[in-house]
C-alpha cells in the first residue's frame, strides 16, 4: 500500500481514512476527507502568519495554527503524517503549544517546500479516501459471503414468509371491500 504514494505516510493517511469509516461507512469516509482537505486548505491559507522576528525586523520562523487538525479524529496520527511529509522533503520544523493548541513551526524560506508537502497531502486525501471506500465495500462483501448458507436461508425464508402474509393480508382486505359493495 505504501508504494502507492511513494512513502509510509501514504499508507498511515489510507489507515487513518479506514479507521473513520469502520463504523459508519462511505459517508464518514467522505466525511472525514472533506474535513481533512478543508483543514488542510486553511492551513496552505495561514502562509502569511506572523512568526517571531529577528533583530533586523525580517520573520525567521512562520507559525501554522493545527486546531483545525486538532479538531479531526485521531490527530496524532495525522500530525505523524504531517511530520513524516516534513522529514521526508528535509524541512526543518517543530511542532510547539501556544494558547492552547498546537502550531508547525518552521522556516521563512522553507514555505514554499512546506505548501508543496501540504498541496501533495491534499492530492492524496482523495486517492486515500477512494481506496478506503472501496476496502470499506470488499470487506462489506467479504462478511456477507462469509455469513453461512443456512442462514442466508433462513433470512430468505423469514422474508418470503413475511411477504406472503402481507399478501395474504392485502388479499382478505380486497375480499371484505368486495363483500361490502
Amino acid at each position: 500500500m505504501a508504494s502507492d504514494f511513494g512513502d509510509e505516510s501514504g499508507e498511515k493517511l489510507f489507515d487513518w481514512m479506514l479507521r473513520m469509516g469502520q463504523d459508519a461507512g462511505q459517508d464518514a469516509i467522505k466525511a472525514s476527507a472533506e474535513r481533512l482537505r478543508d483543514a488542510i486548505r486553511n492551513i496552505r491559507g495561514q502562509m502569511n502568519e506572523e512568526g517571531p522576528e529577528r533583530e533586523g525586523g525580517a520573520k525567521e520562523f512562520a507559525r501554522l495554527n493545527m486546531s483545525e487538525f486538532e479538531e479531526l479524529p485521531d490527530y496524532a496520527t495525522l500530525k505523524e503524517i504531517i511530520d513524516e511529509r516534513l522529514n521526508d522533503a528535509a524541512i526543518e520544523h517543530d511542532f510547539v503549544k501556544v494558547d492552547g493548541h498546537e502550531h508547525l513551526v518552521f522556516r521563512v524560506a522553507a514555505a514554499p517546500e512546506v505548501d508543496e508537502v501540504f498541496a501533495n497531502l491534499e492530492k492524496d486525501v482523495d486517492r486515500a479516501a477512494e481506496q478506503a471506500i472501496e476496502q470499506h465495500e470488499h470487506d462489506l462483501t467479504e462478511q456477507r459471503d462469509a455469513e453461512p448458507l443456512e442462514q442466508k436461508a433462513q433470512a430468505a425464508k423469514a422474508a418470503s414468509a413475511a411477504a406472503h402474509e402481507s399478501k395474504e393480508a392485502t388479499r382478505q382486505m380486497e375480499r371484505v371491500e368486495v363483500k361490502t359493495r
